[in-house]
């Protein structure tokens, strides 16, 4: 298995996101994992950007770059470090009482979309906000 990684910063100048190839019975899909969630993850310690605007222009370059290679590379799960952003856990019960041949509950291009487009807007609108 080949995990492919991609230096995404906002988080951490280090932050790390990763495409993982994924299997569901016979079906083929890609994973993918945004790396950071909290874009001033240094504003109680380490200053890892010269401020919030450096962070938010950074994060939301990153965001959009990672959505266009997930999209390129056909991702369809979004697969997170935290479960609450996604519902993981619900889903993973889901997954129990699951038919043969019902969708997965993980697998859609859309959430994967939506999250990264959220985050890429959300980061835009605080840099907006602190600009003016």
């Amino acid at each position: 298995t080949t995990l492919t990684l991609y230096i995404t910063p906002g988080h951490t100048p280090g932050t790390i996101s990763t495409l993982v190839p994924l299997k569901d019975g016979n079906q083929r899909h890609v994973g993918a994992v945004w790396g950071g969630i909290n874009p001033d993850v240094g504003r109680n310690g380490v200053r890892y950007f010269s401020g919030m605007p450096e962070t938010f222009k950074t994060w939301s370059a990153s965001a959009k770059r990672f959505q266009d290679i997930a999209a390129k590379a056909g991702a369809d799960v979004y697969l997170t470090l935290h479960p609450f952003y996604d519902k993981a856990l619900d889903k993973l019960h889901a997954l129990n009482f699951r038919k043969p041949g019902a969708p997965n509950p993980f697998v859609s291009k859309d959430n994967l979309n939506r999250f990264l487009t959220i985050i890429r807007e959300c980061t835009e609108a605080q840099l907006a906000r602190i600009s003016s």
